[in-house]
């Protein structure tokens, strides 16, 4: 009879067990949380910001205003590092402390580009582009560090332009080519004028410092809003579609999102946050690739801020027994490029019986087909993107071997 039962008892406990081996991976971003009616989007976090906005409006009409040419910008650039000037007005028009009213450097250059942010991803590429200058073809002029270790030499050159003729003629070079680019020259001044940068200290090491402190304040505030956000409702909502995502099977959760969807069921197996959580230190981050850990920018790719908040052991994210990874509400941007290779690579999705599934929202029916072609865009790049790091024809056919296959899903999640 204690045979019966203990034989009975080890058939339940690995019936418990298939029942929970791990089948899906679902990755979400920040769709998942504007589907589950969260206003986490970039225009939604600057409307909230009343003041802020208004503050940042007024510098940008008196910006864009076309009597604000590059000779005003210039002139009140360098007045503002100590030069005297013949002509200029904005440093009067424009006293605003920055630091007095809780706006960062971030805060006002994505508001400066307010128009063409549609999505965290271009966030993160402006963030990029930025940090990234100096290789950039199309806008070579964008350099913060160069026009800045220009104006550090003129304040050496003017009192000693009576000491030696050769110095006369440095500094009539440097002036001669001192930036004409309009945004740098805006930057320039929000940093000297508004953020009170402190030219006498500046330094590669002293600029990425005080970039990078700039942009932790900027995720608190973000934080701060999203935390007030989180209620019941979205509680609710987020459980229900994932229980639509994991189709009842046993999951894991692979969040590009700062908030924490509600997954109080037994088919979630481990949650992971990738770009930390409201309760810790939600982070924004470039991708690594091509910048080196010497490089002064390395502290602000995802790979050295993830390195960072890894302070503990996590459970293992990716389980062997994975049949389908589906995707909700990413963006599938450059950004996050790495992730998704890393993940590919791990279950050998060429050769593996792995299948891909990206869902999407027809948000607006109006644009259905432009939304269905994004997608597809989007896909097809990720795709196209893994297959070069085959180095062999593998990687050109990729897509249509699992599209043949039935290993490669767009579906609209209704």
């Amino acid at each position: 009879m204690k045979r019966i039962i203990s034989l009975f008892l080890i058939i339940e406990r690995s019936l418990f067990v298939t029942q929970n081996v791990v089948s899906r991976l679902l990755v979400i971003g920040n769709g998942f949380d504007l589907k589950c009616d969260l206003k986490s989007k970039f225009e939604d976090y600057y409307n909230s910001k009343v003041d802020m906005v208004k503050t940042l409006g007024k510098m940008n009409a008196e910006f864009n205003d076309p009597s604000t040419n590059t000779e005003i910008l210039q002139a009140d650039v360098l007045y503002i590092a100590g030069f005297s000037r013949n002509f200029g007005n904005l440093n009067d028009n424009i006293k605003i402390n920055f630091n007095d009213n809780n706006i960062s450097f971030w805060d006002f250059y994505f508001y400066f580009h307010k128009e063409k942010l549609n999505n965290w991803a271009d966030v993160e590429y402006f963030l990029n582009n930025l940090l990234t200058i100096n290789s950039h073809k199309t806008h070579p002029e964008l350099d913060l560090e160069k026009s800045l270790d220009m104006i550090v030499r003129f304040k050496y050159l003017r009192p000693r332009l009576s000491i030696e003729k050769s110095f006369v003629e440095e500094f009539d070079e440097l002036k001669e080519n001192f930036t004409a680019d309009h945004e740098t020259l805006v930057l320039l001044f929000v940093l000297l004028n508004n953020l009170k940068y402190d030219i006498e200290k500046h330094s590669e090491r002293y600029l990425y410092d005080f970039l990078f402190d700039e942009l932790n304040k900027f995720e608190k505030s973000f934080n701060d809003y999203l935390i007030a956000l989180q209620d019941e409702k979205y509680k609710e909502k987020s459980q229900q579609l994932l229980k639509e995502l994991s189709h009842n099977e046993c999951y894991n959760l692979l969040s590009f999102n700062y908030t924490t969807p509600c997954t109080n069921d037994s088919s979630c197996n481990i949650t992971q946050n990738i770009h930390g959580r409201l309760e810790d230190h939600p982070i924004i981050g470039i991708d690594s690739k091509s910048i080196g850990p010497n490089s002064p920018i390395f502290r602000f790719t995802k790979t050295y801020r993830i390195m960072t908040l890894a302070s503990e052991k996590r459970d293992k994210l990716l389980p062997q027994n994975v049949k389908n990874i589906v995707f909700y509400g990413h963006s599938l941007a450059p950004a996050d490029y790495s992730y998704f290779q890393s993940i590919f690579d791990y279950y050998s999705i060429y050769d593996n019986d792995v299948t891909l599934v990206f869902y999407y929202s027809i948000y607006d029916e109006s644009k259905e087909q432009e939304i269905k072609r994004a997608q597809f865009n989007s896909v097809s790049k990720l795709m196209s993107e893994y297959g070069t790091t085959f180095h062999n024809e593998k990687g050109e056919n990729l897509m249509h071997k699992m599209l043949l296959e039935g290993r490669l899903i767009l579906k609209n999640l209704e």
